[in-house]
């Protein structure tokens, strides 16, 4: 187990649980993370494939979120340290999985004050500092055991934890467990368990943040075609919590990497900022198709015959216009066609399950990745960095690096072979 940027504790023991102990360093930061908007993204099921990775790029960036949760990473601790620098978080505690299960991080950016208390397996406990007027608070991402006959163990961490501190509790995971008929679809569990749940959840003061959303955070595909679908993952808080943030919202997000859904926690409301119109720019997707060069010979042909003065500039002026129009029938801007595949998923996530669905659900989730594929190219194109490796994706650092390059890759003239320019 690896704390980065903290300093190592000895172990000690909760009440019969043995848990490594290690107190994080301090971060003196610029501005306080109550002054920003605060976010935090759990659960994406294995990240030992660069789709998943690609994906949890994309929920950061689209999501501004500053702190992240990851569970069940089922990755080492070496590939976790190259995901937290892809994600462009500064500090974090990675844990290792043991042989292919298992595994967590806990990653938070420059600007954000975290001090790691305990972390297990299925627990990170920690304390952020909110800044002026609100100080600080205590932070826990929690992961309820999946066998059943030990789930009670978990309710005892649980219960446990929640006397290690006086201060204002967020804990947020995927618990294994719901607390009513309400929460599931196609199962039937035990009054017991979600009875036992209830009880650790009252026990320890906490109140459900509810969810903006699909219904359900977790979806088990059965071989007969029909869907197991439970709301295992949430956010709950104690009131002194929610007195403090009482305009947090829970989002349940969808993933088509994983069979849980992301959460993705605000804690002030967003503040979106308009972009500005972009300008013509040929983008190296199109070089896919074979459309692309019909295009561009139909376009050139046009300007030649309309010229009434610079023939070059007249065949790269209908080249645009030609371009533009087919970029905007064929693909209707990349990122705007993702967010149309991402609502047509999460759409059909919320309909009832039958094998109509479910194929339905298997081809939006690959059109999705096509798309998001395509996306990728896009920025790398305009990146235009030399060690942009082929799993590098649509990070924000890659979205300031094409930007900047904007006002030198415009042409003024072209010198033909007589050496005139046009």
């Amino acid at each position: 187990m690896e704390l980065i940027e903290t300093k190592g504790g000895p172990k000690r023991k909760c009440d019969g649980i043995s848990e490594n102990t290690c107190m994080g360093k301090k971060l003196r930061l610029l501005s306080s993370s109550a002054e920003n908007n605060e976010s935090y993204k759990l659960e994406l099921s294995g990240l030992g494939n660069l789709w998943s990775v690609k994906a949890l790029e994309k929920v950061i960036n689209n999501e501004d979120l500053i702190i992240v949760f990851l569970m069940e990473t089922k990755s080492n601790r070496e590939w976790m340290n190259n995901i937290k620098d892809k994600c462009n978080m500064k500090h974090g505690l990675i844990v290792p999985s043991e042989g292919k299960s298992g595994g967590l991080a806990l990653l938070w950016k420059e600007g954000v004050t975290v001090e790691v208390q305990t972390y297990s397996q299925s627990h990170v406990d920690a304390l952020v500092d909110g800044g002026a007027g609100i100080g600080w608070w205590h932070l826990m991402r929690f992961y309820g055991n999946p066998d059943t006959a030990e789930r009670s163990e978990s309710w005892a961490k649980l219960k446990h934890l929640k006397g290690t501190s006086t201060l204002p509790w967020l804990t947020i995971g995927d618990f294994n467990e719901i607390t009513g008929a309400s929460e599931e679809g196609g199962s039937d569990r035990p009054r017991q368990q979600m009875k036992n749940f209830i009880e650790a959840i009252n026990y320890c003061g906490l109140r459900d943040l509810g969810f903006i959303g699909p219904k359900f955070t977790w979806i088990y595909q059965c071989e007969d075609g029909m869907q197991i679908q439970e709301r295992l993952d949430r956010a709950m808080a104690t009131p002194r919590w929610i007195n403090i943030f009482p305009k947090a919202k829970l989002f349940h997000l969808t993933s088509s990497v994983s069979d849980h859904s992301p959460l993705a926690l605000q804690m002030v409301q967003k503040q979106r900022n308009k972009k500005a119109r972009k300008t013509f720019r040929f983008e190296a997707m199109w070089l896919r198709y074979q459309r692309c060069e019909e295009v561009v010979k139909k376009a050139w042909e046009e300007g030649k015959l309309t010229s009434s003065g610079s023939m070059l500039g007249s065949c790269l002026e209908k080249c645009w216009a030609r371009l533009e129009a087919w970029n905007k029938t064929e693909f209707a801007h990349v990122g705007r066609r993702v967010s149309e595949v991402q609502k047509r998923f999460e759409w059909v996530k919320l309909q009832p399950p039958s094998s109509k669905i479910n194929q339905e659900l298997k081809r939006t989730r690959v059109e999705l990745n096509c798309w998001l594929d395509k996306e990728a190219d896009m920025w790398r194109q305009q990146s235009r960095l030399n060690w942009l490796q082929s799993r590098d994706r649509n990070t924000s650092f890659f979205h300031a690096k094409a930007s900047a390059r904007h006002k030198k890759n415009s042409i003024e003239g072209i010198m033909d072979a007589n050496e005139a320019w046009h």
